[in-house]
């Protein structure tokens, strides 16, 4: 189960971001990035229930999308987890991921 709520510059994610989840939301996004004020979002990843390096995908092409749209995109409270994923992949530098 995933569920993502928006309201302009702030974005929660709940649940499993997973392969299945990351394949639909790479499919159809979700995040409105035009509803964005003051040239960025924020991203809050403390209920994420389960992930792996799909989740990564994720996150880099929606900072791809931000970009493009001009936006900075910061992801927070990100779980332990997800941070030694990054790391082992070697993204951790490039992602605005911050940990819980």
């Amino acid at each position: 189960m995933f569920k993502l709520e928006q309201t302009k510059n702030q974005v929660k994610l709940f649940g499993q971001l997973n392969f299945d989840t990351v394949a639909q939301l790479l499919n159809k996004p979700q995040i409105n990035f035009d509803s964005a004020e003051a040239g960025e979002i924020e991203v809050d990843l403390s209920q994420i229930s389960r992930f792996n390096s799909a989740s990564l995908a994720l996150l880099i092409e929606w900072m791809k999308i931000a970009d493009q749209k001009g936006l900075q995109i910061k992801y927070h409270s990100a779980p332990e987890q997800l941070m030694k994923i990054a790391g082992a992949y070697g993204v951790q530098q490039e992602l605005p991921l911050t940990s819980i």
